[in-house]
């Protein structure tokens, strides 16, 4: 486990080396993040507990990348640091405290919607894989006004709109969905924001009833 001063001094030791002073703590985010205030020569972190569980050399090479960034090169983060935060062993470490800080995050249980049912009807067509992993799937707890469902790619976990769980929500709407998010948790993560929208939108663009079901979301004024 990573202490508070392990964190401070794997900061401070990148930060020399970019001519910045640093100071660096643990904050309880809901989101893995860090955060950062800089003056001229100074920047000040505040770090997502869930790296408490990374190795140091994890912890250096977020740092390594953040400062990248800071002056302004575009820089990936580096294999070591991906492979840990794909991994199965962070998955089912971090999980649960994801879950547990969500407020959004209502019941798996739905009242009219069945998402295990969603689910089963997608493996029977063959367009999501059997075995789903560590993959999580929850109702929210309150309904939104847009989103139809967000997910987490990191922590494998999927929430839906709560306002879908309603007996006039076809069925093919909702395993539509539930698909959509199932594809974007399972792309690349080293993909940029804007590479991975296109993926999903790629993939998912041959989904059956594809028109149709976007005409009942936008419709219904859902996005994705």
């Amino acid at each position: 486990m990573v202490t508070s001063e392990e964190l401070d001094m794997t900061f401070q030791k990148v930060g020399n080396d970019f001519g910045i002073q640093t100071k660096a703590e643990f904050a309880a985010y809901h989101e893995l993040k860090v955060r950062w205030m800089r003056t001229y020569q100074w920047a000040e972190f505040t770090v997502s507990d869930y790296l408490k569980e990374a190795p140091l050399n994890v912890v250096e090479g977020i740092a390594r990348t953040i400062f990248n960034r800071i002056k302004g090169k575009e820089c990936e983060y580096p294999e070591v640091v991906s492979d840990w935060l794909t991994s199965e062993e962070f998955t089912m470490k971090m999980q649960p405290s994801y879950i547990k800080r969500d407020r959004r995050i209502g019941s798996e249980e739905g009242q009219y919607k069945d998402i295990q049912e969603s689910l089963a009807r997608l493996k029977d067509m063959k367009l999501i894989p059997e075995d789903l992993g560590h993959m999580r799937f929850f109702w929210s707890a309150g309904t939104s006004d847009d989103k139809s469902a967000w997910s987490s790619m990191l922590m494998k976990v999927v929430t839906i709109n709560k306002a879908l769980d309603l007996e006039d929500v076809p069925d093919e709407v909702l395993d539509y969905v539930i698909f959509n998010q199932i594809v974007y948790v399972n792309s690349d993560f080293n993909m940029t924001q804007i590479d991975r929208k296109d993926e999903v939108a790629r993939v998912v663009r041959n989904y059956p009833g594809f028109d149709a079901i976007n005409e009942w979301l936008e419709d219904h004024r859902f996005s994705l």
